[in-house]
């Protein structure tokens, strides 16, 4: 039998539509930490992280906390 755990996923919606997973981290501040760095803004190029990440853009990302499989 496999082990379950408390996974953090960052979802998100892109330009398009549909919600889909980005990242998925096994602690909540590691999801934090890159909910954070995807939201900042750019700070020479006009290009931010969140735009080249996707290359369509992404909308609205949030941490969704599932039970999941290690």
């Amino acid at each position: 039998m496999t082990k379950q755990c408390t996974k953090y996923l960052i979802m998100a919606k892109e330009n398009y539509g549909h919600r889909r997973t980005l990242h998925s981290f096994n602690k909540k501040s590691q999801a934090v930490k890159q909910l954070k760095k995807i939201l900042s803004k750019p700070e020479g190029n006009k290009t931010s992280y969140r735009n080249a990440q996707s290359g369509t853009g992404i909308n609205n990302p949030r941490i969704k906390k599932i039970r999941g499989y290690c």
